[in-house]
């Protein structure tokens, strides 16, 4: 007997031969995945028709003599749509292409094989095209005509191979008959999609009315699909239920309250108080629709009633929310009650923000009679310490001793730091001192009892600690107010801490804070200067006015000292922001505090000057530093140096300043080589050593660049690899592969290239390796060739290379490079080429 035909599992009549009874656990199993069914995807059709039509009330409702304005509202702004141009219609209910996207992946997860669900993926591709593109009715109505095309094809092919297939009369006809009881636009065989989704009636209403209903309804059965799967729901969903739900219960649903079902208001509060991660507006929504169940009658479970009182306190009816919370308290505040807690914690944090601390107090005392988390008492803390009055902080700091030893061994560090954070931004710092003191020392030391603080408080170290976690923390500005008060007490922090502070205000990027980062600075770099010139003057050791015998202590104690890493901070800073004249009154103050400048100091006052296009006072400068005063550069120092070239700063240099340029170039070569033990041990930077080398092919300076190339092996372990090979022989500084010429040039730069290294090989394939060292070396070596004068005879070639090599400082370099055989390559240096010739 010959093999049935295979069925697509995705055909209006799929199904094997074999799965009769399969197919029918399935269709009792509602926990699968479907396609909806054709009943199903016609109402869905009408629907989404009804909502594209333009409202045939709108002319009626405008003789009233009144307008209606409609604003559509997202995380970020509200704006307002036109009702007459459809905007408002397509905010609404416009089609989502995602949500059937999700809807036809779900689809394909469901089905059993690799096979299969590759099988589908292509058919959708053929068939529905780019789902995202589905914005309409219509666009839905095409994509599932052409399904329905589709599938009917498959079953006249199923018909026909079964008919040809010479089955048994019996066969055939137990065949067909499964083919019929499996037809997927059989309402029977699955039901209605929206079974089980809580949903308004629509029978009731008028057409106008009827829309916004089928709306609201639509967006429902979304939501409640999205419940039932593992994602959840999405905050494009929320949205969409809030829009349909808002625009019909203001026009329709508030005429008819009770024509909404309890399960719609069950569901409806699922969704609208989502998490605020998807649902930024959450407590507006919940007040709202507690506001609309209070009008329709529908009571509120406990767990609500409580949410309803939080939101609607939220949103300025705070005395409203305080009646309701009294009235419930024989309900919700009942010992029994499962809602005990949250009610009274409720209450802590309402009369808290009001201000009402006896009543704030009576209810955290009706938690802690009945054993519960002690922390509830942060609420009273933060209160009482952001009151200003001297009682108030009184009890804000008996409030937390309070709370520490209920808590005991599990008061946590984050409790520690919250309290006092509650303290710093209040602006008691004291109090802040004493519990960051208390935490360290684990209750053992009461600031609150001694006249003066302890040698264990009272130092640098001490200071550092509590610094170092407030910024840790992010918690800047009260860093600065533990920096402030500790001075006045006497207890200056150290310049590595402030300038640990000024780097964390820079960071941040804020203006405020990039402005306080610059008055602390400023103020230790005036604290140097007077330090400075006040030894300068008493020549010896400088001693402050009022170290005196008899001299009175200023009020507080004068700023720590800047050091050459509060000057960087400053520097670096400046240079970021572009800052030239700021820079230049830092490097007069640099001067006048008589720090010996390093290497770093000096790149940023070289880029600041680049910046604002002033290349020679940037190389006097370095020259000043680094000539005149010995200091030693870095390797960023001279990336820095070959930017100041004319080549590399100016687009075009005309051909008369060309020589100029070139000895120019030359130079600085020399100068880079005269320091080139700073790029010890590892070799030179390979930006740099590209930035060098496309410097010479700029200039077509064909002798620099031979003498560079070979210097950079032998001297600076640098040998170029095979994409800045092809820079250089192609002439530029960006490969391109955008354009055909672009394509062709590069393609025959490369086939020339290999062509040209497999000759260097001997013809030898194998020693061109990818990344092998012979591989380098041949590059190396076609790259000298290319680059090699031309004109004239070798002696000529010779001459014009060692005078060269004279001119960029690294004669003797090569020569006993190559008298020792330091090099690695073909040649050993660049005469070795002309040699050959």
């Amino acid at each position: 007997m010959a093999a049935r035909p295979r069925i697509a599992s995705y055909s209006t009549k799929a199904v094997s031969s074999r799965s009769r009874t399969k197919a029918q656990t399935f269709t009792r199993n509602t926990s699968i995945s479907r396609p909806p069914s054709k009943a199903e995807m016609e109402n869905f059709l009408q629907g989404l028709k009804d909502l594209q039509q333009q409202s045939s009330s709108s002319s009626e409702e405008n003789k009233t003599g009144y307008s209606v304005r409609f604003f559509e509202q997202d995380e970020h702004k509200r704006s307002e749509v036109s009702p007459e141009e459809g905007a408002f219609g397509d905010s609404i209910g416009g089609l989502d292409g995602s949500e059937l996207k999700d809807a036809l992946r779900e689809i394909q997860s469901k089905l059993g094989s690799k096979e299969e669900k590759d099988a589908f993926q292509a058919v959708l591709r053929e068939v529905a095209g780019d789902v995202d593109q589905v914005g309409s009715a219509a666009d839905l109505e095409k994509m599932m005509g052409k399904m329905e095309d589709y599938t009917k094809s498959i079953d006249a092919e199923i018909e026909s191979t079964a008919s040809q297939s010479n089955l048994p009369p019996g066969v055939l006809d137990e065949l067909r008959k499964d083919l019929r009881d499996l037809r997927l636009s059989d309402d029977e065989a699955f039901g209605d999609s929206r079974a089980n989704v809580p949903q308004i009636s629509e029978k009731s209403w008028n057409s106008h009315q009827r829309k916004k209903i089928s709306r609201l309804n639509l967006a429902l059965t979304r939501a409640s699909k999205q419940l039932r799967r593992e994602s959840g729901l999405t905050a494009n969903t929320v949205s969409a239920v809030y829009k349909a739900y808002y625009h019909a219960a203001k026009t329709a649903l508030a005429r008819s309250w009770s024509s909404v079902p309890v399960d719609v208001w069950d569901l409806l509060w699922t969704v609208l108080s989502a998490d605020e991660s998807i649902n930024m507006h959450r407590l507006a929504h919940i007040a709202m629709l507690s506001r609309h169940m209070d009008e329709a009658k529908v009571t509120l479970s406990p767990f609500q009633q409580l949410l309803s009182i939080e939101a609607v306190f939220v949103h300025g009816w705070e005395a409203k929310a305080v009646e309701n919370w009294k009235r419930s308290v024989g309900a919700l505040g009942d010992g029994k009650a499962e809602t005990f807690q949250a009610y009274w914690e409720l209450g802590v944090r309402m009369f808290c923000r009001l201000g009402d601390m006896d009543q704030a107090e009576r209810a955290v005392n009706r938690l802690l009679d009945r054993h519960s988390d002690p922390r509830i008492l942060m609420p009273v803390i933060r209160t009482y310490s952001e009151q200003t009055t001297p009682e108030s902080q009184e009890r804000a700091w008996g409030t937390y001793r309070k709370m520490r030893d209920l808590l005991g061994k599990q008061m946590k560090l984050v409790d520690y730091d919250q309290v006092v954070s509650y303290f710093l931004i209040a602006n008691q710092t004291e109090n802040a001192l004493y519990a960051f003191v208390d935490m360290m020392s684990d209750g053992e030391i009461d600031l609150t009892k001694q006249k003066y603080l302890p040698s264990v408080v009272a130092n640098k170290f001490f200071l550092g600690k509590w610094l170092k976690r407030l910024i840790g923390a992010g918690d800047l500005e009260g860093a600065f107010k533990v920096v402030e008060f500790m001075r006045h007490r006497g207890v200056n922090a150290s310049p590595i801490q402030l300038n640990g502070l000024i780097g964390a205000w820079q960071r941040s990027g804020a203006a405020a804070n990039l402005e306080c980062a610059d008055k602390l600075a400023w103020n230790m770099i005036e604290s140097r200067i007077h330090f400075v010139r006040s030894r300068g003057v008493s020549g010896g050791g400088a001693v402050p006015v009022w170290a005196a015998p008899g001299a009175a202590a200023p009020a507080s104690l004068p700023w720590p000292r800047a050091t050459l890493e509060t000057f960087s901070l400053l520097a670096e800073n400046y240079r970021i922001r572009k800052l030239h004249p700021q820079m230049e009154a830092l490097w007069s103050a640099f001067r006048d505090a008589e720090i010996r400048p390093d290497a770093f100091m000096m790149n940023q006052l070289l880029e600041s000057y680049l910046q604002v296009g002033q290349p020679k006072e940037a190389l006097d400068l370095y020259h000043s530093l680094v000539g005149d005063e010995g200091m030693t550069p870095d390797p960023y120092t001279f990336s820095i140096l070959w930017k100041t070239l004319a080549i590399n700063r100016l687009h075009i240099v005309s051909r008369e300043c060309l020589p100029d340029e070139v000895a120019t170039t030359r130079r600085l070569f020399h100068e880079t080589m005269q320091h080139r033990s700073v790029f010890e041990p590892d070799g030179v930077d390979g930006q740099l050593a590209r930035k060098m080398l496309h410097t010479f092919r700029r200039l077509d300076d064909r002798a620099g660049f031979v003498v560079a190339l070979a210097t950079l092996k032998q001297v600076l372990r640098f040998t170029p690899g095979e994409i800045l090979v092809l820079e250089l022989v192609i002439g530029s500084t960006k490969l391109s592969w955008d354009s055909p010429t672009q394509r062709r040039s590069l393609i025959q730069a490369k086939r020339a290239m290999d062509q040209q290294l497999v000759a260097l090989a001997g013809g030898d394939v194998d020693k061109l390796e990818e990344r092998s060292p012979k591989r380098r070396d041949a590059l190396y070596e076609y790259l000298q060739r290319e680059y090699m004068p031309k004109g004239g005879d070798d002696q000529d070639k010779r001459v014009m290379l060692m005078e060269t090599m004279k001119q960029m400082g690294v004669y003797d370099l090569l020569l006993s490079g190559a008298e020792t055989g330091t090099g690695t390559g073909t040649g050993t240096g660049p005469t070795s080429e002309s040699h050959s010739m």
